[in-house]
């Protein structure tokens, strides 16, 4: 995800987006207190959304289970 900022592609894929494993549990466990759990999961979500909008005609993700709280679930 780091890389694609600036750059545009027809499709993208982005997998493994469930609740368990996007942000990862270990960067959530660095947090030394509420705000710095606030910062990681503010740059996770960054991370997200540049690697998302990078997609011109179609985007799919994936996940197992529930997904990441980070995607917006509104059914």
């Amino acid at each position: 995800m780091h890389r694609a900022k600036g750059l545009e592609f027809f499709a993208v894929a982005i997998p493994f987006m469930a609740d368990a494993s996007f942000p990862p549990s270990v960067a959530l466990k660095s947090a030394v207190d509420a705000a710095d759990r606030v910062d990681i999961l503010d740059q996770y979500r960054s991370l997200l959304h540049v690697a998302a909008t990078r997609a011109k005609k179609a985007l799919r993700v994936s996940w197992s289970g529930q997904i990441t709280s980070l995607i917006p679930n509104e059914h």
